[in-house]
């Protein structure tokens, strides 16, 4: 449901935003000729403003697959901006940093609280490396630590492949709108074989709606660029907040020397006492 009103929010926004495109049509005795350049000077000149459904009507049947890919640019887009900036929030990471207290909850209520946190946010990376690292938490300070970069590692990848669907959609866009052109292009030209007197006519026209598809390519290709390289530049700031939470995560349990115990019995006790049992 989210991703959903987020999607709608960001068609409405595009959609408000869009300019509505102007056209100019020269009539000159009588004749309407579809061309901003003309030899003569058009006795009279009218103005026409066409919408922009208008224009994307104009564009021909290469427009279904631009609109199917700018929709799905759209969803992907929504759904990875809400795991970046809400599910990944820092806040809610440091949050659950400072319940992981070893110095006043017990070893055993930890993994409990962890996978509450994990059910709250199915997507977000640092419950899952604290869940990896409290599954080894008997195996010392180095095996957490392996822990903690093996999943950190495999979670920011998946982030990275989150954003990976934008690049697809800013490099197949103009290629869509290109080839749509040419189609257009080889139209126009085969239609001027038939057309007689009105060969201008046809060709401008022909030319007019095959430059469509390229603009409407270029026109969703270049907002998605831009969103992939912030997305991209976002997913890079999680990285390095990952490492800072595991950093202080792993310093709760095994504290440098100097910097306090982590209660009456400390990990490494922990560790000694499951040896002797087993």
């Amino acid at each position: 449901m989210k991703h959903t009103l987020l999607l709608l929010a960001f068609i409405a926004t595009l959609g408000w935003l869009a300019p509505v495109a102007t056209a100019q049509t020269n009539t000159t005795g009588g004749t309407t000729i579809d061309s901003t350049i003309v030899e003569d000077v058009p006795d009279i000149v009218t103005e026409e403003r066409k919408t922009m459904w208008q224009l994307v009507r104009s564009g021909g049947l290469m427009m279904v697959p631009l609109a199917l890919l700018m929709f799905y640019g759209f969803y992907c887009a929504g759904a990875q901006v809400y795991v970046i900036l809400f599910t990944n929030d820092k806040s809610k990471d440091n949050e659950l940093l400072e319940k992981l207290d070893p110095h006043e909850l017990a070893y055993e209520d930890m993994p409990m609280i962890v996978q509450n946190e994990i059910t709250r946010r199915e997507r977000a990376a640092f419950p899952k490396m604290a869940e990896a690292a409290l599954n080894r938490i008997y195996s010392g300070k180095e095996g957490m630590t392996e822990a903690l970069e093996e999943e950190g590692a495999l979670q920011l990848g998946r982030l990275k492949r989150g954003i990976k669907p934008l690049q697809g959609v800013v490099m197949v866009a103009p290629l869509l709108g290109l080839l749509g052109t040419v189609y257009g292009m080889i139209a126009s030209f085969q239609s001027m074989g038939s057309a007689g007197d009105d060969k201008v006519k046809f060709l401008s026209e022909g030319i007019y709606e095959a430059l469509v598809t390229t603009a409407s390519g270029l026109t969703i290709a270049i907002p998605f660029l831009f969103l992939y390289l912030w997305l991209n530049r976002k997913t890079d700031e999680i990285g390095e907040n990952l490492n800072r939470q595991a950093r202080k995560f792993l310093g709760a349990f095994f504290p440098v020397e100097g910097g306090g115990a982590v209660s009456k019995t400390s990990v490494q006790d922990e560790v000694e006492l499951e040896k002797s049992t087993t």
